[in-house]
């Protein structure tokens, strides 16, 4: 798993380093600084520690550069005492990072003082940042820092990241074309643009002897799967030369039109996807950019879970369950024996008449976060769902399956938190993008660093 990378310093005021308080002890209390030290040692991050107490301006030069240099994607300020808010202020101006203020509940320190007074000089400057106040050891200060830390980590992915909308849009879904400048400005993320014919000419170059060793692979690790034959051998072509493509033009996230010139003349893009994400690489159908933000985000945060990109298929309201099914391209990884679990079928032809190999599986139960970007009169809004996918018994699979019309496609039931109607009015799109785990915290916090609506179902 991807862990942030925190920068850890100590602050106090020129006043108060070697200060002591008129009952004789030091005003920087060292216990204070090794419990605080201890506790961030416990949380899943990298820790870069700086080992001075610092208290003035021209202190912070050495602190810009290590931030720099070590590629520190948070800032963890421990505020031990009075602070001089005017001197941390510029300094967090400069460092144009996110920070995470800290001050404990210690009457001896004085701290609490010191933490509202940059509290408020960083809001009078409109600079972002996050603050908690109480015993590190508490659990939801540990997890705000996480959350937060986190969300640093991806908004500095992100400023680096390049996505791949290969082929134009697909099936006229407007929620899901990229506004590449935007992207630039808002995220930082760069686009490129190749079309899907490059993918089948590098296609046509795969050899038979990788077509055979893909296809045994896969023999042993699905339940079933077809025989080898011209569909099977062209979407497992256009997987290798995906895979070719993202490594030569350094994508780290991609989108695919696929319907219907790829799908109807060469073979649909589901194999590929499928395979791509099983190494939480993700590739939005339809080159819905918006949804391949809204999995890459998820995939950040949590790289050792699988993600789920699917329809919203129903909405049962009396009992707040949602069916998401997908025409092919879900992660094996999404049930924990594949061999078991996990077909693979021919893709039907009404939607790619060149067919191609689809997934069969229904994810496995665990506590889930559904997301969704998209953009409100050119603003981005994030829709965030909690729930719980649930397991539907063996004896009833077959008939779960027949309901949608479509039996070799993945399934995946949701019972979700909040309210129906009000889910239903934040969909802008056909897609949710699903992970497990309850990651709405850290979700949150990315919204409030990227200025990103938060729309919720409560």
């Amino acid at each position: 798993m991807k862990k942030p990378k925190v920068g850890l310093l100590v602050l106090t005021c020129p006043t108060h380093k070697n200060a002591k308080v008129e009952t004789g002890q030091n005003w920087v209390d060292i216990e204070n600084i090794n419990k605080v030290k201890s506790s961030l040692k416990t949380l899943n991050i990298d820790i870069y520690e700086f080992k001075e107490i610092f208290a003035s301006f021209y202190e912070f030069d050495t602190v810009e550069d290590a931030i720099f240099n070590e590629k520190i994607d948070m800032l963890f300020i421990y505020v031990s005492t009075w602070s001089w808010a005017d001197q941390v202020s510029q300094f967090i101006r400069n460092i144009n990072i996110p920070v995470f203020l800290y001050a404990m509940d210690d009457s001896k320190a004085w701290s609490i003082g010191g933490l509202a007074a940059i509290h408020g000089g960083l809001d009078e400057l409109g600079i972002k940042h996050k603050i908690a106040y109480g015993d590190i050891k508490d659990d939801s200060i540990k997890n705000s820092i996480i959350d937060f830390a986190k969300a640093a980590m991806v908004k500095n992915i992100l400023k680096k990241s390049k996505y791949g909308a290969i082929g134009g849009t697909g099936m006229g879904i407007i929620s899901g074309i990229v506004d590449s400048n935007q992207w630039l400005k808002d995220f930082g993320i760069l686009t490129g643009f190749i079309d899907q014919y490059s993918v089948v000419v590098e296609a046509q170059n795969v050899l038979e002897d990788e077509i055979n060793k893909c296809y045994k692979e896969l023999e042993q690790e699905y339940k079933s799967l077809p025989e080898l034959n011209t569909i099977f051998k062209n979407s497992i072509r256009f997987y290798i030369a995906m895979e070719k493509v993202i490594k030569q033009e350094k994508f780290n996230f991609t989108g695919l039109k696929c319907t219907f010139d790829l799908s109807d003349n060469y073979c649909s893009g589901c194999l590929a996807q499928s395979r791509l994400a099983k190494r939480s690489f993700v590739s939005a159908c339809l080159n819905d950019a918006n949804g391949a933000l809204s999995s890459y985000i998820l995939s950040l945060i949590n790289d050792s879970s699988p993600f789920f990109t699917a329809d919203i298929n129903l909405l049962s309201k009396k009992d707040n369950m949602i069916k998401m099914v997908d025409d092919g391209t879900a992660s094996p990884a999404l049930v924990e024996n594949p061999k078991e679990d996990a077909e693979l079928n021919f893709q039907p032809t009404i939607e790619a008449k060149a067919s191609g190999i689809c997934t069969k599986l229904i994810a496995q139960p665990g506590i889930v976060t559904l997301i969704k970007m998209v953009r409100v009169d050119g603003k981005y809004v994030m829709h965030i769902t909690e729930g719980e996918a649930i397991d539907v018994p063996k004896d009833k699979r077959d008939s779960f399956f027949n309901e949608c019309g479509y039996p070799n496609w993945p399934h995946a039931l949701i019972k979700m938190k909040g309210d129906p109607e009000k889910f239903v009015q934040n969909l802008r799109s056909e897609y949710i993008h699903m992970t497990y785990g309850n990651y709405v915290g850290c979700l949150k916090d990315i919204c409030y660093l990227l200025d990103i609506k938060i729309n919720e179902n409560y």
